[in-house]
């Protein structure tokens, strides 16, 4: 990753603020298109619910139910604004290092959640641009939202978090070959390398190389691990079946 360490929180707040932006824009009852069955009200709902889920578990440490929120009867945009106000409240008045739950194997320390809710609201902004597009003249628009440095630690965040996350909640393994990954507008490389069964891979950074490497920018890479943009974007060098089958897998809820 970069040298350049990342303010989670003032991206967070950022790409927050890009998101209540649009939801001024957007048609509630919009369709969107990464999230079949929901509506642009539904999206706003289940980041904004998080957000407050996320704030509870900070302000206490421990682990805390989703909140059952109704539907808002003020506009969704001040309600969602008001949630992530609300949490980066709580990411200010909790040092980083203070020991906090999180639902992860990683140490349970209250920086997790900076990180988590940026990532999340990152992906949910790419969800909203593209009900927005849709509904407008260029269906299937991709918006570029994300920051490369950010995204690339958005794709390290699902190789720490989310491989052995899902692996724990009873999914196949994503990762039964090794594959390389580089985002070639970060230089970022990570290698995916299978240990045994059940156990989650194991990541080694600087390097990419496998019986498949899959490059693209770091925003490409992530979406594609999101399951946000087809796997057609990425360039393929080595097996490309190894690469298919990666990329198909489960490696993010």
């Amino acid at each position: 990753m970069s040298d350049q360490p990342i303010d989670h929180l003032t991206e967070f707040e950022r790409v927050a603020a890009e998101f209540a932006a649009a939801l001024e824009r957007v048609d509630p009852e919009a369709a969107v298109p990464a999230c079949p069955g929901w509506t642009v009200a539904d999206l706003a709902l289940h980041l904004g619910s998080g957000q407050r889920w996320a704030a509870s578990i900070l302000l206490s440490g421990t682990a805390q139910r989703v909140p059952e929120v109704l539907r808002t009867t003020i506009s969704w945009a001040d309600w969602y604004a008001g949630t992530s106000a609300a949490l980066a409240a709580a990411l200010r008045a909790v040092d980083p290092d203070e020991p906090c739950w999180n639902f992860a194997p990683v140490d349970q320390r209250a920086g997790f959640w900076a990180r988590r809710r940026l990532h999340e609201t990152a992906v949910h902004l790419v969800d909203l641009l593209q009900a927005e597009v849709t509904t407008g003249d260029r269906p299937g628009a991709r918006p570029d939202v994300v920051r490369p440095a950010v995204a690339a630690d958005g794709v390290d965040e699902v190789f720490e978090v989310f491989l052995p996350r899902m692996l724990a909640r009873g999914f196949a393994p994503a990762v039964t070959r090794q594959i390389g990954v580089r985002a070639v507008d970060t230089g970022d490389e990570w290698t995916l390398t299978p240990v045994s069964q059940g156990i989650a891979p194991r990541v080694e950074h600087a390097k990419a190389v496998g019986e498949a490497v899959l490059s693209g920018t770091a925003a490409d890479l992530g979406l594609c691990l999101w399951k946000r943009l087809p796997p057609t974007v990425l360039t393929v060098t080595g097996d490309r079946a190894a690469a298919t089958d990666f990329l198909a897998g489960r490696a993010t809820p």
